[in-house]
């Protein structure tokens, strides 16, 4: 009879073995599978991160590249714009040299700069496009002064008065991109 009552107690202790390493085996299961499932869920977050901060480096890439056309082509217009009204201006130039200072110089300054403003525009925050729209304005000040005498000629034009205008014009325009220039320097590019 001790034999038997020793293995009841041996069924009754194998079978609470079972049930505890049972239960044993799914608790580690599922610190495992909660282990695994919080690395993927930080690396998920971990890789969204970077890609916003990727995302957010291309962007500013973008602006630089435009804000930087844009200065060039500004500058670029200027010099052509001067060099027109210096043609126009000057009694010695024949209609042919203004004509071939404004095809060759002014016309194509003129579209690289509208091409670039265009851009900027597309690039730039809300407080950008005002500034813009300043440089833009200003700048067909310019060439409507440089291109006023490019079809007339010299002839019977205050020229200390042009140049003058024309002066405080280019001052406006570049004024205006140093504005928007300082106003990008301080975003967080």
């Amino acid at each position: 009879m001790t034999q038997k009552k020793d293995k009841a107690d041996d069924g009754a202790n194998g079978r609470r073995r079972q049930p505890s390493t049972t239960t044993a085996a799914l608790a580690g299961a599922l610190i495992g599978a909660l282990a695994g499932l919080t690395g993927s869920t930080l690396a998920y977050f971990e890789a969204k991160d970077t890609r916003r901060e990727e995302a957010q480096a291309r962007r500013s890439d973008i602006r630089r590249a435009a804000y930087v056309e844009l200065a060039g082509a500004a500058n670029k217009y200027v010099q052509q714009a001067t060099q027109l009204l210096t043609v126009s201006l000057d009694p010695a130039k024949t209609e042919q040299e203004r004509r071939r200072q404004f095809e060759s110089g002014y016309a194509p300054a003129n579209t690289d700069l509208a091409r670039a403003v265009t851009t900027a525009r597309l690039v730039a925050p809300p407080e950008g496009r005002k500034d813009l729209a300043a440089i833009a304005a200003r700048s067909a000040r310019v060439g409507e002064l440089a291109t006023d005498w490019y079809g007339k000629g010299p002839e019977g034009v205050d020229v200390a008065k042009a140049d003058a205008d024309f002066a405080e014009a280019v001052r406006a325009q570049l004024a205006a991109l140093q504005t928007f220039m300082d106003r990008a320097a301080d975003e967080s590019l």
